[in-house]
């Protein structure tokens, strides 16, 4: 009995190849046969015009360098598609080096992964074949958040600051900081969707999951901080009168509640990455010239690098050195591993039974909770 190769065909997954060499191409497609069904382009144009008429397209495998369109450029136009399929399409950008700097600037534009032109059949199949079922990857992980987010009641959600409002408060914070002479840290969470085997730059997330960030966020910051929605997935928070220590401890705990809070469904995991600056930390500008507007430039220009690095943690003045150099952070040590966050009440608890060993752990987390009754306790006072 003959089986039916055109149904066969159809059964494989698309994948598009995007190169002005034939050689490239032809290589490429020696690879893939007989596992994937593939589609040419010489161009970037061609690439793009494939990828709106061709809905079956899974995976888009793409050279740097080519006539009319190049990669980079077919990049932007898939990242900033309004159609979901393109916009959310994996690319796979093929480099002819293994130079840092242009592996960089391709995970910046929006590659989902990079490989080099010598790449092996046996490991070109594998990132393919992950490639290919990251759609339903994704879906899997958009399912469990409804789920997740079904069994959440939506009586105690807030509106969040708008970015304009957040700018007015926080310039108030920052300026009765610098006449009072204490420290002001500027927050800028960015959030992306990342597939466990792959290297490339995070997608981004589902509304519905930044929105429970947002939420998040609120409840995990004291009254006398002030958050918003910067971007379609990113967030500032302002604080003050907070050692920059202890903001960073802080900044750790949001990092990881976010992602604790979340479910990973099959490969895919969330990254929360937190960029971090203080006006107490030695910056270019003059202390007395610091702008709330700088401060921003600096905490998103971390929060961002962190997020190309696929970092879910803090991203300081040290860990932008190493990441800007293109070395990988030192594992943290075990003695400096998160603690899981606990509640006011228990600590209190705690104490109360003699049970200092395990508040000691928590001094940073009962320092930010109490903060804001001895602020009320200390204005009383001066009345």
């Amino acid at each position: 009995m003959q089986l039916d190769s055109s149904r066969d065909l159809a059964l494989k997954p698309r994948i598009l190849i995007a190169d002005d060499s034939r050689i490239v191409r032809a290589t490429l497609i020696k690879h893939i046969q007989g596992m994937f069904d593939f589609r040419e382009a010489l161009d970037g144009e061609q690439a793009w015009e494939a990828l709106l008429l061709d809905p079956s397209i899974r995976v888009v495998i793409s050279d740097l360098t080519m006539p009319k369109l190049d990669g980079y450029g077919l990049l932007k136009r898939i990242r900033a598609s309004k159609i979901s399929r393109i916009r959310t399409m994996p690319v796979v950008v093929v480099s002819g080096s293994d130079e840092q700097a242009e592996r960089e600037r391709a995970k910046a534009a929006g590659a989902t992964d990079l490989i080099t032109k010598g790449i092996g059949t046996a490991q070109l199949l594998s990132r393919l074949d992950i490639l290919s079922k990251l759609t339903s990857s994704q879906n899997e992980f958009e399912r469990g958040l409804h789920v997740l987010m079904g069994r959440q009641s939506r009586a105690d959600e807030v509106q969040l600051l708008s970015p304009d409002d957040w700018v007015t408060q926080a310039d108030a914070m920052l300026a009765g900081a610098t006449r009072q002479r204490r420290n002001f840290v500027i927050l800028q969470v960015c959030l992306g969707l990342k597939h466990v085997g792959l290297e490339g730059y995070p997608l981004a997330p589902p509304a519905m999951l930044v929105h429970a960030v947002g939420q998040l966020l609120h409840r995990t910051v004291r009254q006398t901080d002030c958050v918003t929605q910067t971007g379609a997935s990113t967030f500032a928070i302002a604080t003050g009168s907070i050692h920059f220590d202890s903001a960073r401890h802080f900044a750790e705990r949001v990092c990881r509640a976010i992602v604790n809070a979340h479910p990973r469904e099959g490969e895919m995991e969330l990254v929360a990455s937190c960029g971090v600056v203080s006006v107490t930390e030695p910056l270019q500008e003059n202390p007395a010239d610091l702008s709330l507007a700088y401060l921003q430039e600096v905490a998103t220009r971390r929060a961002e690098l962190g997020l190309r690095s696929s970092v879910t943690g803090v991203i300081g003045d040290e860990e932008e050195k190493f990441l800007g150099s293109g070395m990988q952070l030192p594992a943290r040590p075990p003695e400096q591993s998160l603690q899981t966050s606990v509640d006011l009440a228990t600590l209190l608890r705690w104490i109360k039974e003699g049970k200092e060993s395990q508040v000691i752990a928590h001094l940073d987390q009962l320092s930010l909770e109490l903060q804001p009754l001895v602020d009320l306790l200390l204005k009383r006072k001066q009345q």
